[in-house]
């Protein structure tokens, strides 16, 4: 059986021209990206060789091939900005805005939106507050004079600088390492992050 050079030529034409628009204007290997529609897919690229416009352009063809819910995806930006701008440009590659994309957005936000539907798995009420580094430091300062603790000596922000790294090892109070918990107030630094933890608690933060 042999192939017909001019019915492959009118095959191809069909095809390219049956793709959607936004899919004709990516080069090979990103629209090969775009196209992949199972399983995890990584995108490894310099900067400005259109990893953005890759990422767009897929989640704009998981809706288009109603792989999808908008609900359903997840992209996480940078900044608040990039996320309207990445959710415009869908809507420009598929003709219209994009309703319900609601899970599209920084990783604070989307953090934030996470805490709030399941904020009673951290003892939390879901309209909590969230402090911002001075609120934790006022916070604090009322808790070191409390201890009557120098604050010339052992500042607020150095003990938050403290209680942060902690958090971010998941170190809750109890689990604070004996040496490191004595470094700040005369031995009193675990001590402090666990009333500073329960006013939190009271404050709704």
């Amino acid at each position: 059986m042999t192939s017909n050079p001019a019915s492959n030529s009118i095959t191809e034409r069909a095809t390219a021209q049956a793709a959607p628009p936004y899919l004709q204007a990516l080069n090979p290997e990103q629209r090969a990206a775009v196209e992949t529609m199972d399983g995890p897919l990584l995108v490894l690229a310099g900067a400005g060789t259109g990893k953005t416009r890759v990422l767009t352009t897929r989640l704009a063809h998981l809706l288009n091939m109603r792989k999808a819910w908008p609900g359903e995806i997840l992209a996480v930006t940078f900044t608040n900005k990039a996320a309207r701008e990445m959710k415009n440009r869908i809507g420009g590659l598929i003709g219209g805005m994009v309703e319900g994309m609601t899970w599209l957005g920084t990783f604070h936000s989307i953090g934030v939106k996470i805490l709030r539907r399941h904020a009673e798995l951290v003892s939390l009420k879901s309209d909590f507050s969230i402090l911002d580094t001075d609120d934790q430091v006022r916070l604090l300062k009322q808790l070191i004079q409390l201890h009557e603790i120098d604050e010339k000596r052992w500042p607020a922000r150095q003990l938050a600088a403290h209680i942060d790294g902690w958090k971010n090892r998941g170190l809750v109070p109890s689990k604070v390492p004996a040496g490191e918990g004595a470094a700040y107030g005369n031995g009193l630094g675990a001590q402090i992050y666990a009333e500073y933890q329960t006013r939190l608690k009271v404050l709704n933060a």
